[in-house]
């Protein structure tokens, strides 16, 4: 089971990684200064930002960790309102929320020896 737990982590980070890779579309912002850009860059990859430093300060602290996962899933899906127009939406949800919610099942659900 810890093997599990770590690749539920890792899961998280890889999340946090694309959440901030998927920010470099800022800097594509044609006739915006170099502090806009920056700034821009800084706000689109906050998400990312928070998500890899949550994990990492949790890392130890699994059931915390899940239930903070779990109320950003759902967090989620209520702000982007995921639940209207799922046609459109579903390979982010695919992306996006799938992931989230399973590893916060997993971290929840997994009992200690």
């Amino acid at each position: 089971m810890k093997t599990a737990k770590t690749i539920c982590k890792i899961i998280m980070l890889l999340l946090g990684s694309f959440f901030i890779f998927m920010s470099f579309d800022s800097f594509d912002t044609p006739n915006a200064t170099v502090l806009e850009l920056v700034g821009g860059f800084l706000i689109n990859s906050s998400p990312g930002i928070v998500l890899i430093a949550l994990t990492c300060i949790l890392w130890k602290k699994e059931k915390m960790l899940g239930v903070i996962i779990l109320i950003g899933a759902v967090g989620l899906f209520f702000l982007f309102k995921f639940y209207r127009d799922t046609n459109e939406k579903w390979l982010t949800i695919l992306i996006v929320e799938v992931p989230m919610l399973v590893v916060g099942g997993l971290l929840l659900g997994h009992r200690e020896k």
